[in-house]
Parts: C-alpha cells; structure tokens; sequence
C-alpha cells in the first residue's frame, strides 16, 4: 500500500466582512477584486513571505485556494 507523502495538519480560514448597508455596487466592487486574478497572486505572496520567515515551517507545502 502506498504511504501518503503529506498529511495535513492545520487548516486557516480568512473571513472577509463588508458592512451590510453598503451600497450592491460597492459590495460587487469588493467582490470583483476578492475574485480577481490580482489579489490571489497578492496574498500568495504575502502567505508566502510569511512562512518564509519561520525555519519550522521549511519543510510544510502551503497551498492557498479559493
């Protein structure tokens, strides 16, 4: 039987709020850019630059989807 490379041990969700009296088109704005090609590249590099800065965390495979 074949062993697993990797297991996951820890999973972190990022919540993002807008007010709920925010006008539809500034909402579909906040929408637009959270779905945007842009902003996922941003936060992989930022996630990125953050596991980079802990050794413990050298040996971990991160991945960030949506």
């Amino acid at each position: 039987m074949a062993k697993n490379k990797t297991v996951v041990i820890d999973e972190l969700h990022m919540t993002i709020r807008i007010p709920g009296d925010l006008p539809d088109d500034a909402a579909e704005g906040v929408r637009v850019v959270l779905a945007s090609d842009e902003f996922m590249g941003r936060l992989r590099r930022a996630v990125r630059l953050a596991v980079r800065t802990f050794p413990e965390l050298h040996v971990a495979r991160v991945s960030l989807t949506r």
